[in-house]
């Protein structure tokens, strides 16, 4: 009996919280409002994971700044904000450069609205949400899937290319890409910081499976008494 007294709480529990979730995400479905996904301190790391550099060349014109492998490094310092942007001041440590010295402190303004959005190296949050509305005010060039924008463009050599910058669900750049005209990558650059958005479909998956836990322990139980 007290078994299935702790069952039925667990059930009425997780009901609960299945309820807060939902009402969670109805308040900020009605909030228009958006805000920065990370805090002072954040440290991002950056890595080349792919370069053609016959491709570059071809494509661009002239030598990259980095090789394979190359990193470049940046810590947030301080945020703040005024009626029309975020104001995020960061330490930067370009290609080749001494982590051991004092980065270059840079301002990145970021506009607190989505018509303000200029190829920014973050986004607002809920990122799916800004992305959405971000896409209205984009030009034909830009197209969006998923949490990724791509940017359709053409070199000063004439050739035509397709920019992508994917971000995680803090909003931050976690990868940028340039492909060619044929859809091969030119140069890569990835976040050694990267986290797989989950988002509201790992919920919904971890509540099932929990579900499924305490029924079938149930089961087994009431198996285990009935058989005595």
């Amino acid at each position: 009996m007290k078994q299935k007294q702790k069952i039925i709480y667990s059930i009425v529990l997780l009901n609960f919280f299945i309820f807060s979730c939902c009402l969670n995400f109805n308040v900020k479905a009605q909030d228009p409002e958006y805000g920065l996904g990370f805090n002072e301190g954040t440290e991002l790391v950056w890595e080349v994971t792919q370069l053609d550099l016959g491709s570059f060349r071809e494509v661009f014109g002239f030598d990259p700044n980095f090789e394979l492998e190359d990193q470049i490094r940046m810590v947030i310092r301080e945020i703040t904000e005024s009626s029309r942007d975020w104001i995020i001041d960061v330490e930067f440590w370009d290609y080749k450069t001494d982590w051991g010295l004092s980065g270059e402190v840079l301002p990145i303004y970021i506009g607190v609205y989505p018509d303000d959005y200029v190829d920014y190296l973050f986004c607002l949050t809920p990122i799916g949400d800004y992305l959405d509305e971000v896409m209205e005010y984009l030009p034909s060039e830009y197209y969006r899937i998923g949490y990724s924008i791509f940017k359709q463009g053409r070199s000063d050599t004439g050739k035509d290319y397709v920019w992508e910058k994917e971000f995680d669900t803090r909003g931050i750049l976690a990868i940028e890409t340039h492909y060619d005209e044929f859809d091969q990558v030119i140069v890569r650059l990835e976040g050694t910081f990267r986290i797989i958005p989950f988002g509201t479909y790992f919920i919904g998956f971890s509540i099932v499976a929990i579900i499924a836990i305490i029924f079938i322990s149930f089961k087994k139980k009431k198996i285990r008494t009935t058989s005595f």
